[in-house]
């Protein structure tokens, strides 16, 4: 009996922590969840993003999808408790997403 062969892909993307899509189908409802929460490192990969030693079929954390953010209630959380690293990816993902969400300016013909 021939052998099989078994094709498996990873992607080395990693997720939007708020829809936790490589690419967002949506980024202004992405935008709008990155801004309206506090969010801070996650609590399973202590904000690294990486799958731990123990799975050796993810590459990335199967709890925050590879963003090292995870999402807080408003009140739940401090703005001293979270890390400037999670600040910083926070502050990335915003950015992209803006620059999605924005629009070009117009130009007028006259």
């Amino acid at each position: 009996m021939p052998a099989s062969l078994l094709v498996s892909r990873v992607t080395l993307h990693r997720g939007c922590p708020a829809c936790m899509g490589v690419r967002c189908t949506d980024p202004a409802d992405c935008l709008y969840f990155l801004t309206s929460r506090p969010w801070a490192d996650c609590i399973k990969c202590d904000g690294s993003g990486w799958a731990s030693e123990v799975s050796a079929s993810e590459v990335f954390c199967g709890y925050c999808d590879g963003s090292g953010l995870n999402e807080y209630n408003p009140g739940e959380i401090a703005l001293e408790e979270i890390s400037d690293r999670a600040k910083e990816r926070l502050a990335g993902h915003v950015a992209r997403l803006t620059a999605l969400v924005t629009p070009a300016p117009l130009k007028v013909v006259a």
